[in-house]
């Protein structure tokens, strides 16, 4: 397994955007006393030959790419202003050029925002409960001073239309749209409570429905259309909870809280327009102890020791390799690469102005035995571990 170090490539934290085999594009924060700049880069991981693709200014770069991956030909840079008001820069990923700006007066202050494509939005606000919102939104007056709403946003309209929909309520961070059988699809994930709260009465679900049809259902009533593809309950178990998503996959994992065990399943278009659904693993989720989940080679890992452990254990528990141990001062467990490379992640006191805890990774060979440290952090595509300077102190 190769790791890269990139620590003295750059003089800021980057926010990376895309990563494979090859290639890297970042985001690059280039802050002055003048203006305040976001630089997006592609870098050739072979050659380390960099490409400036554009450069934007903004007030406060919000959540500004968290739509990037999501969209194959375009993504959204969101500006929160002074105003409140929402900027919105569509930039073209191939020609790099921003072919619309536009500002977007939001019902309160923004919470989240979601391209469904590139004339729809959906937004979050957090807006005062006064009767008005509460019956436009269908929600019921719970002596709450504010209220989270979500709408469907018209670009070339601006208009906004209600979402109703109470899953629309679940504690999901993100609403990615993927092609699924050549069709743009929302997947959204429906989950309101912590895993050892929920149960078979349906507490959890994984829905889907095309775009254009979660568009024209939420403009005609507010419902989303969106149909249960995973549930709690179905073959007896508890919950479910999505674990990745591409075109025409979808990873998710489901569980017996009595039992313990534990299900990766994936589900693949069929043909005449199903899914095809397929468990790739199957295991036992001890009662003690910590749960990974590397989504990128579908494995799950389980530590039994508690954070300040003197000696850490790691076992797969989705393929039949060696139990890894290293000393628990290296800290947290970040991945297990090609059985050969343990990665971890640790806090350690550094001297500035004052003390501070600065963010270490450490890398443990495991064939040759040995540990080496790093001041950073780390970003992976599976095949290449990358080494980033980090400006996280605590």
């Amino acid at each position: 397994m190769e790791h890269v170090d990139l620590r003295d490539a750059f003089s800021r934290e980057i926010e990376v955007l895309e990563l494979n085999d090859h290639e890297m594009i970042y985001a690059l924060d280039q802050k002055n006393e003048i203006k305040d700049l976001c630089s997006i880069e592609r870098m050739d991981l072979d050659s380390r030959e960099v490409t400036h693709l554009i450069t934007l200014d903004y007030t406060r770069l919000w959540e500004s790419f968290r739509t990037y991956g999501q969209m194959p030909g375009f993504f959204y840079a969101v500006n929160v202003l002074a105003d409140y008001r929402l900027r919105l820069r569509k930039i073209d990923k191939k020609t790099w050029e921003i072919t619309s700006d536009i500002l977007i007066q939001p019902e309160g202050e923004i919470i989240n925002i979601y391209s469904l494509n590139e004339n729809y939005l959906i937004i979050t606000d957090e807006v005062k409960a006064d009767a008005q919102t509460l019956e436009a939104y269908g929600l019921k007056d719970e002596g709450r001073r504010y209220v989270n709403v979500r709408y469907l946003y018209e670009i070339y309209t601006a208009k906004k239309y209600p979402i109703l929909d109470r899953r629309f309520d679940s504690l999901t961070e993100d609403i990615p749209v993927r092609q699924i059988n050549g069709v743009s699809t929302v997947i959204y994930e429906a989950f309101y409570c912590g895993e050892d709260e929920e149960s078979v009465s349906g507490g959890s679900a994984i829905t889907a429905a095309p775009v254009n049809q979660v568009i024209s259902q939420i403009k005609t009533d507010g419902m989303t259309g969106l149909t249960a593809i995973a549930s709690a309950g179905e073959d007896g178990f508890d919950y479910v909870r999505c674990v990745d998503t591409a075109d025409d996959m979808i990873v998710y994992r489901r569980r017996q809280k009595a039992s313990g065990l534990e299900q990766l399943v994936e589900l693949t278009p069929a043909a005449d327009g199903t899914l095809l659904r397929q468990v790739i693993a199957e295991y036992k989720v001890p009662e003690e102890g910590e749960v990974f989940y590397d989504s990128k080679k579908r494995q799950v890992y389980w530590c039994p020791d508690g954070e300040q452990a003197a000696t850490k254990h790691i076992r797969c528990l989705t393929k039949d390799i060696p139990e890894v141990t290293y000393d628990g001062r290296f800290g947290r467990f970040l991945g297990l690469f090609n059985e050969e490379l343990l990665v971890t992640a640790y806090y350690d006191e550094v001297f500035v102005r004052d003390y501070e805890y600065h963010e270490y990774v450490a890398f443990h060979d495991l064939k040759a035995g040995a540990v080496v440290t790093a001041a950073g952090r780390i970003e992976h595509n599976g095949s290449r571990v990358l080494l980033l300077r980090s400006f996280l102190a605590l």
